[in-house]
């Protein structure tokens, strides 16, 4: 019985999102929509599913993932420290720098674009700034509210054993602060999902809103629709994880169990805290894998680029080279190429 109410649950709050996927196939064939602007849905999956088996969603996908990783991870090594730093020790500061963060956290990054460009360049630095910015104030915000919530019950006791403000930091601050944190990471990285679709069409070669955006100019629209599809479902996945973290950011702590120590409930409560522990470390060395794939396709994408934009170049050396040594070797026109292109 209990089965059968979940699962009518479920199809209840499913019923909204059917219905929807059953008009966007039905609405282009019967004529209600053009099917030119918007095609049915099975030609969206079957756009999605010719870049998976062509091997274009991947570079594209692992991009992106890069782009936004490692944007966040900037982000998060500038807003802990600063937030952590000014509400611990100097909150007096904080007071007057208040108005500041809350005037800049309303500035759209997209509209700093062309200073950001000025500053540097039209490359990956620029997206990753923007990028950064956008995911900063969300999780600075979050670590202020959280410090300034720690019980402090706990900072009278750990002040009157005078405890070093650096121990007061890594063991009471942070850690009661660690959840509100992870919420703000949560809301950073829909943010940047968001902005990163934006900051992939300006001068990108590369990740899924330079997909959409080179798809609608080649008026490709299910291609372009299933580059949206991609870009939601990528968003809707990386909330999934931050927020099961977020649930489970108290897995170091004991289960309190009801009888004794040898109780079923904290059995449980130790394999659920395993669980969790081996759950962050996966979560980790995915982190570690998308920085280190992703750097490996964008340097190759931009080596790519650049052959091709330095191409007359490359003759030009190879033609002197044959002039100058006419009997020059392939080995040494390669060496002539890698020596151009930095290898």
């Amino acid at each position: 019985m209990r089965l059968l109410t979940t699962a009518g649950n479920v199809a209840l709050r499913g019923s909204g999102l059917f219905l929807f996927l059953l008009l966007w196939e039905i609405a282009p064939r019967v004529g209600w929509a053009d099917a030119q602007f918007l095609p049915p849905l099975s030609a969206v999956i079957a756009a999605g599913y010719k870049l998976w088996e062509q091997g274009l969603l991947y570079p594209q996908l692992i991009v992106s993932l890069w782009r936004a990783s490692l944007g966040l991870l900037l982000a998060l090594l500038v807003a802990v420290p600063t937030g952590a730093i000014l509400t611990g020790w100097f909150p007096g500061v904080l007071k007057y720098l208040d108005p500041l963060f809350r005037l800049l956290s309303n500035v759209n990054p997209f509209s700093l674009a062309p200073m950001f460009m000025l500053f540097f360049g039209i490359g990956e630095a620029m997206k990753l700034m923007i990028i950064a910015l956008v995911s900063l104030w969300p999780i600075l915000f979050h670590t202020i509210t959280g410090i300034r919530t720690v019980d402090p019950l706990l900072i009278k006791t750990a002040r009157s054993m005078n405890v070093s403000n650096f121990v007061l930091m890594r063991d009471i601050l942070l850690p009661g602060a660690l959840p509100t944190i992870v919420t703000g990471i949560r809301i950073s990285v829909q943010m940047a999902v968001f902005m990163l679709v934006a900051a992939e069409m300006l001068g990108a070669k590369a990740g899924l809103g330079w997909l959409v955006h080179a798809s609608a100019m080649l008026s490709q629209v299910p291609r372009m629709y299933a580059g949206g599809a991609f870009i939601i479902l990528l968003g809707i996945f990386i909330n999934k994880v931050i927020l099961h973290i977020e649930k489970t950011s108290f897995f170091w702590k004991e289960t309190v169990g009801i009888f004794d120590a040898a109780s079923p409930v904290n059995v449980k409560g130790k394999w659920s805290r395993l669980f969790n522990e081996y759950y962050v470390s996966i979560v980790v060395l995915l982190f570690a894998f998308i920085i280190a794939a992703g750097g490996h396709e964008v340097n190759r994408l931009n080596k790519e680029r650049f052959i091709e934009t330095t191409s007359p170049q490359i003759n030009h050396e190879k033609h002197t080279m044959k002039q100058h040594l006419p009997g020059c070797t392939e080995k040494e026109e390669n060496d002539t190429l890698n020596y151009i292109i930095g290898d």
